[in-house]
């Protein structure tokens, strides 16, 4: 399922499909081998992902019974535009970045990320790295890190 729903982001969020089509899709096709775990996706869709790491963080923050967070929205704070989180909770101020390992290695990526964590910080913003391994190796503990995120943040 988790790989239907990488796959329909990339699309909807491509312009390569959109959710009439993907619906139209099941419908024609209903009662074909895999178009039952197609249908469920469908409403797993978000489109705003630009990576497949971002899709797969996202459905595991959803599925661990965290409210949908905003897929790459900007944070524009008194008219400034201050960054596009991956993910991220407006209202509590909470942005998740996920950190490919191109993150680390390319000093340009490097020092971009920096600039736009401190500037999201000094804005109130909470930022939380996510790295491959705690989507993988410990997806428990990622999705209770973020849930005490937004319970420390919550009116």
């Amino acid at each position: 399922m988790e790989d239907l729903v990488v796959a329909g982001d990339h699309l909807l969020r491509r312009g390569l499909a959109g959710r009439a089509a993907l619906h139209l899709v099941v419908e024609a096709w209903a009662g074909k081998r895999g178009v039952r775990r197609l249908a469920r996706a469908l409403p797993l869709l978000d489109g705003g992902a630009d990576s497949p790491m971002e899709s797969r963080l996202r459905l595991l923050l959803v599925r661990g019974g965290l409210p949908n967070p905003c897929v790459n929205r900007d944070v524009v704070e008194d008219g400034v535009w201050l960054a596009r989180p991956d993910l991220s909770y407006p209202e509590q101020r909470i942005a998740i970045e996920y950190e490919g390992d191109q993150h680390r290695t390319d000093r340009r990526q490097w020092k971009s990320d920096k600039t736009r964590r401190r500037l999201l910080e000094d804005h109130g913003w909470l930022v939380i790295e996510v790295i491959d391994d705690d989507v993988y190796k410990t997806p428990v503990l990622t999705v209770a890190r973020v849930r005490a995120a937004l319970a420390s943040r919550s009116r």
